[in-house]
């Protein structure tokens, strides 16, 4: 007989255990370590709001950028990224916060990969999106008249971008596709999280994991390497380059070109970072794991139109005169409704 058979825990583990398998038909989200009560309760239930407000943050950012009409390659890239940071809130707080309101639900497999796919081709096409950003800014500064020639049709702008994104996102086609050859040996599969990404179903997983886990790790660090060392170089030659110029009106529109972007990579790779942490975290600091969480899912949304609609001109100016006709409408609004009373 083997040991731990005849206690309690022993035979429920090997009763839950099975010959390997592919294709479970469910998968327990299990959120119930995260807390619920108290004070943590109300921050749960004000992510909803959270999530609405930064929609709209970046909504008012693409209305901006629609005002201008794409006039500019980076005003569409910021238009682009501004809806990857939208659909981020959408898709993964949403999951999230019904998630832990749920507390413990089962799901089908074939639901848990699509939220696999989701989240990564929206992670993925935030990073594309930064570095097509990155690579623009370095071509208008040092390649000026063949990026002029370049962008001189917006089809050329849609079409580049439209090449990248969609590469990025049929390349992370092949996350659910390795998770979908995943060996699991237990009849019960529970993750103890709110929502399913690749890593939580290599835990639960008995075999096939190496494929699926050197696929994640090559694109990931791939990934991130890519947009580091693209962001560090152009950011070195444009420093050093504006340090040289005589023109300061050249240097200045540069350099602040250029900290705009340094701002929005950190951010970015601050969030990836504190969601790194906090699955690395496991069953540890459970509260702490939760804040991670958070500022991973609404830092990016919340910075983004932040920094863009501050410190660039072209997002700005429309802002400004949208909100200057917003108050000119309810100036006349509320004379018309005093006037009306008067008589």
């Amino acid at each position: 007989m083997k040991p731990n058979q005849n206690t309690s825990s022993g035979f429920q583990e090997n009763v839950n255990e099975t010959d390997p398998y592919m294709h479970p038909t469910f998968i327990t989200l299990d959120a119930s370590s995260f807390p619920h009560e108290g004070p943590w309760r109300v921050i749960i239930h004000s992510l909803v709001p959270l999530a609405l407000f930064a929609v709209m943050l970046n909504l008012g950012v693409l209305g901006a950028c629609l005002v201008r009409r794409f006039d500019k390659p980076m005003v569409f890239y910021i238009a682009l990224c501004v809806i990857a940071d939208a659909l981020w809130v959408c898709v993964i707080a949403a999951t999230f916060v019904h998630g832990l309101l749920g507390v413990k639900r089962r799901v089908y497999f074939t639901e848990c990969l699509v939220h696999v796919y989701c989240i990564d081709c929206v992670i993925h096409s935030q990073l594309l999106i930064q570095w097509i950003m990155d690579v623009d800014r370095y071509c208008a500064i040092f390649c000026p008249y063949s990026y002029a020639g370049w962008m001189a049709k917006k089809s050329r702008m849609f079409f580049l971008a439209f090449s990248v994104i969609s590469s990025g996102i049929i390349i992370k086609m092949f996350d659910g596709i390795f998770a979908s050859r995943l060996y699991f040996c237990k009849h019960e599969l529970i993750i103890s999280e709110a929502f399913c990404v690749v890593g939580f179903l290599l835990k639960v997983s008995c075999g096939g994991k190496t494929s699926a886990n050197l696929h994640v790790l090559i694109i990931a660090y791939s990934m991130n390497i890519l947009l580091t060392t693209t962001i560090i170089f152009t950011s070195w030659r444009i420093i050093r380059t504006c340090t040289k110029s005589s023109s300061s009106k050249f240097s200045n529109k540069a350099v602040h070109t250029c900290f705009t972007q340094i701002m929005v990579f950190v951010v970015k790779i601050g969030s990836q970072m504190a969601f790194i942490i906090s699955v690395r975290l496991g069953e540890q600091s459970i509260p702490f794991r939760l804040i991670l969480y958070i500022i991973c899912m609404f830092t990016s949304p919340i910075a983004d139109p932040f920094i863009y609609g501050l410190r660039t001109k072209e997002i700005r100016q429309p802002l400004i005169r949208l909100y200057q006709r917003w108050n000119f409408l309810n100036f006349n609004s509320n004379q018309n409704n005093h006037l009306k009373m008067r008589v």
